[in-house]
């Protein structure tokens, strides 16, 4: 299996590469919406165990140690979003006509440091919470549970810093003329709703791989997170949605009428609006009024329902701001270099099971 992601990986970046001189606009698009998607799933577990250390959520141990596998993918991400600099001409129009008003913010220095520097700074206090939260005996006495829990609040602290500003800076700039002031924390919002999605998932495998034994009550806690988080996304777009509509100002409804009212944008619009909020949320409002279910393959499938969602939101976002003249295009190409992604997580998952070996 290894080898066979090795070589998914392999042709997803030659595959890019290709891209690049056929239609770079598509190519650099399609590689935004994998950073964005698999780099807030990575930082997004050690989050979610950070919540867990504040809370005092004792209810499992194994399912707070799942969380902080997505970790693996961190260092990668650095190196993914390094290359995403050379994309910058064909993505933000800002840097070859930049904006008077906003060039104190959208310019190509202050741009590039704020989040490089901010991705470094979480990534790193992301592998010290994991360093505390995976000692044990004399280490984890001389950390106290003060010392994790200031760690937990610089990580939460600085997670959502980053990733509301991934969704200003690297998402909301592809059209610099267009803005809305709650799009930052729809985007973290957005990413929360992937990450305990992502949980569900790797709970629900290592109980079936026999790596853990999570009880039902304990996986029942992990899909009220998704619940949780899945109402939250909702919220945050239904507010935003709301603002705009009835402000009716054309810079910001226009934003919202080409994604929702012109094909095949508004087809893919609904669809994520079915597949990743209504289906979901309809049945974990069943399943979580009554007992625990022993069996969790439904629960799986609304999770991975849910990461294919907000991934081709991500798509709706960048595809029409980058490739303006062209509809929804998502062909071979496309599907291999997003394959290429998600083979490098998974190789990255894996490295970092072997070598921190966080599973009870």
């Amino acid at each position: 299996m290894t080898a066979l992601w090795g070589t998914l990986a392999a042709v997803g970046a030659v595959t890019f590469l290709w891209s690049l001189a056929g239609d770079a606009p598509h190519a650099w698009s399609i590689y935004l919406v994998n950073v964005v998607f698999w780099s807030g799933l990575a930082v997004t577990g050690p989050a979610i165990a950070a919540m867990m250390q504040l809370t005092e959520a004792r209810w499992s141990p194994s399912v707070r140690r799942i969380a902080l596998t997505t970790a693996g993918f961190l260092p990668v991400s650095f190196v993914l979003i390094l290359v995403l600099y050379l994309g910058r001409v064909v993505l933000y129009p800002w840097v070859t006509t930049p904006i008077p008003v906003k060039a104190p913010w959208l310019n190509t220095p202050f741009f590039w440091l704020r989040t490089f520097a901010l991705a470094a700074a979480l990534f790193l206090l992301s592998f010290a919470l994991i360093r505390q939260q995976l000692a044990g005996g004399a280490a984890a006495a001389a950390t106290g549970k003060a010392g994790r829990d200031r760690v937990s609040i610089l990580v939460l602290m600085l997670w959502l810093i980053t990733v509301s500003l991934w969704g200003f800076d690297l998402v909301m700039s592809l059209d610099p003329h267009w803005y809305s002031g709650l799009y930052g924390g729809y985007f973290a919002v957005s990413t929360l709703y992937t990450g305990c999605a992502l949980l569900s998932i790797l709970v629900v495998r290592s109980n079936a791989r026999g790596l853990t034994s999570v009880p039902p009550a304990a996986v029942q806690d992990v899909a009220k997170l998704q619940f949780m988080s899945s109402i939250l996304w909702m919220y945050f777009f239904w507010s935003q949605y709301l603002v705009i509509w009835y402000g009716n100002v054309p810079v910001e409804t226009r934003f919202v009428v080409k994604r929702f009212l012109t094909q095949p944008w508004g087809a893919l619009a609904w669809a994520v609006m079915i597949v990743g909020w209504l289906v979901p949320f309809a049945y974990l409002l069943k399943r979580l009024t009554g007992r625990p279910p022993q069996r969790h393959t439904p629960l799986v499938v609304v999770a991975a329902m849910a990461l294919l969602a907000i991934f081709f939101e991500r798509v709706l976002v960048v595809f029409p701001s980058v490739a303006r003249d062209s509809g929804l295009v998502f062909s071979l190409r496309e599907l291999l270099v997003s394959l290429g992604f998600l083979s490098l997580f998974v190789l990255a998952r894996r490295w970092f099971l072997a070598r921190f070996r966080p599973i009870l």
